[in-house]
């Protein structure tokens, strides 16, 4: 298909009902000199291993992705209060609950499933110990998880669309949690398996296992909740389309699942201040710990969807092995 074809392409008509259809940002738009319209150039020398990959990817660089994400999150001031309170009402219902643990927990309160998902299943057994009433607990922390994912998914797109009120986002939002909600049910699936063949292979390889568990998870299912508020297609649909696009060339889009789930785990928990000892009331210097992580957790999410946004128009309805056929 020429280029003039794809630019000509109307978008899906998949949009919630009664919802406009918001336009994508100008540099999202291909250029007669580059397909994908964006000088690769400027991207910071010292992330250049993120930077570039195909160049026939629809992508965006990935340390431009983040910088724009960090940027909408940033210059909206509705999307942080609305983050800083769930942070706090989700701490407040998990002591209340009878939460007995580190502090240190706040780091990953709003963090992106999977690691949300690891957090909730935590939780679950922690509260209520191992059994039914645990993995119940972990299903039913996930249903709200899934509802919360869904209110900011829905800000971060119409920051990142710059048209609309931030209620027309939560409103798109709220449409998307069904999708949100198989995503993460599919999420806590995949670690229920790996948690039962992994120790097979022993601890290492198992602890190994574990880890590559989390990536794949955000590698397959990262762009679901972003493409359901953008299109408002059916869920099965929605994620098959969320795994087409990290499959496809030159997106750098595994390496960048990776960056995520190793920064979350081992970094931003070791540099928690005082983040293992026991407690349920954090100090001062502990929230405000846990709120500088949910602004990075909001910038990977914005930065994501504004991969999502910039290369969706290219992202196959079809498998691929049925487009060589």
């Amino acid at each position: 298909m020429s280029k003039k074809r794809r630019k000509a392409k109307p978008r899906s008509g998949y949009r919630p009902p009664g919802t406009a259809a918001a336009p994508v940002a100008e540099q999202a738009t291909p250029t007669a000199g580059s397909r994908t319209g964006r000088t690769r150039g400027e991207v910071p020398s010292v992330l250049g291993f993120l930077s570039r990959g195909s160049g026939d990817s629809p992508f965006p660089p990935v340390p431009q992705a983040i910088a724009r994400g960090a940027i909408a999150v940033g210059s909206s001031l509705v999307l942080l209060v609305t983050a800083f309170v769930l942070e706090f009402l989700l701490w407040v219902g998990l002591v209340s609950l009878g939460l007995e643990g580190p502090p240190g927990r706040l780091v990953n309160l709003l963090a992106l499933p999977p690691i949300s998902t690891y957090f909730d299943a935590l939780n679950g057994v922690t509260i209520y110990g191992f059994g039914g009433a645990g993995f119940g607990a972990a299903s039913a922390f996930i249903v709200v998880r899934s509802l919360i994912l869904s209110v900011v998914v829905g800000l971060v797109v119409q920051t990142l669309e710059g048209e609309g009120s931030p209620l027309d986002g939560v409103k798109r939002g709220l449409a998307a949690f069904p999708t949100v909600l198989v995503t993460g049910i599919l999420a806590l699936s995949l670690m229920i398996v790996g948690s039962v063949i992994l120790p097979i292979f022993g601890p290492g390889l198992g602890f190994l296992g574990s880890v590559l568990t989390l990536v794949a998870a955000l590698f397959f299912l990262v762009y679901a909740p972003i493409a359901a508020v953008r299109e408002g297609r059916p869920i099965q649909d929605t994620i098959r389309r969320s795994a087409r696009a990290a499959m496809m060339p030159g997106s750098r889009h595994l390496l960048f699942c990776m960056l995520y789930i190793f920064l979350t785990l081992p970094i931003l928990v070791a540099l928690a201040p005082n983040g293992n000892l026991l407690g349920v009331n954090p100090s001062i210097s502990m929230w405000t710990y846990g709120l500088i992580t949910t602004f990075v957790h909001l910038t990977f999410l914005a930065a994501f969807a504004y991969r999502w946004i910039q290369a969706e128009d290219h992202v196959p309805d079809e498998p691929l092995r049925g487009r060589r056929r």
